[in-house]
């Protein structure tokens, strides 16, 4: 390990240690608390949803297709499309903030090896998901409701998502293939890429990814409500 990472991770360790790791950890806590409530809400809007699309091909059954069913049909569907893709950016954070509680406050050597290899496994995973989540389908529905400053913060925010992948994928394949799911099983590789693993630069790169994806998901907001207003104007049209 680079001598100067060693000094940063023994100077983080200390600052975990004093009252200022207390008041970080309290806060990491509250908005792992906050996050799960969120998750909870995602969970819901979604069943309505598909609550709701079962509803209208019941009644397509019955009666047939019409332009107004077709109409509201579409308009949950892409609604359920929008609300999962929040939703997964969601559980991206979620998985952020255990992963940084968990890695900063580990005291024993190869638990902060394991937990820093997760989080480089989580973030690649993670990054490819959701700019999957986030391409044609996504900026197609975003094109047609939101307006043009809004789709513009929309794909500003999945292009600094994209850059941060790019710049880190070399690194995070790498421990993800060699000490995440040991693709070679060759030992000494492994040892190489986890001797190569920085504690304090793996916890500076997580917060680097949450800026990112957090981001991500406030951008998503405008767009959820958009899908909103679309569904009130669609069933209360006369």
């Amino acid at each position: 390990m680079h001598r100067m990472g060693k000094f940063l991770d023994i100077f983080l360790e200390q600052r975990m240690d004093s009252s200022d790791g207390e008041d970080l950890k309290t806060a990491l806590e509250n908005t792992i608390a906050e996050e799960k409530k969120c998750l909870e809400q995602f969970e819901l809007q979604t069943k309505i949803c598909r609550g709701k699309i079962a509803e209208i091909d019941e009644r397509i059954a019955r009666n047939g297709q019409t332009h107004t069913l077709m109409q509201m049909k579409r308009a949950f569907e892409e609604q359920e499309f929008i609300v999962n893709t929040a939703a997964q950016c969601q559980q991206c954070s979620f998985e952020t903030k255990g992963l940084q509680k968990l890695l900063y406050f580990e005291k024993n050597e190869s638990g902060k090896e394991r937990i820093a290899v997760d989080a480089f496994v989580m973030m690649y995973e993670w990054c490819d998901d959701l700019l999957l989540l986030t391409a044609k389908k996504y900026q197609d529905i975003a094109s047609k409701l939101l307006s043009s400053a809004e789709l513009a913060r929309t794909r500003i925010a999945r292009k600094k998502l994209q850059d941060f992948y790019k710049q880190t994928k070399p690194e995070l394949a790498e421990v993800r293939h060699n000490a995440g799911a040991h693709r070679d099983h060759d030992f000494l590789k492994q040892r190489e890429v986890l001797e190569g693993i920085c504690w304090s630069e793996t916890i500076q790169r997580l917060h680097d990814f949450e800026v990112v994806t957090l981001e991500l998901g406030i951008s998503m907001d405008a767009l959820m409500k958009a899908g909103l207003r679309r569904l009130d104007k669609v069933f209360n049209r006369k």
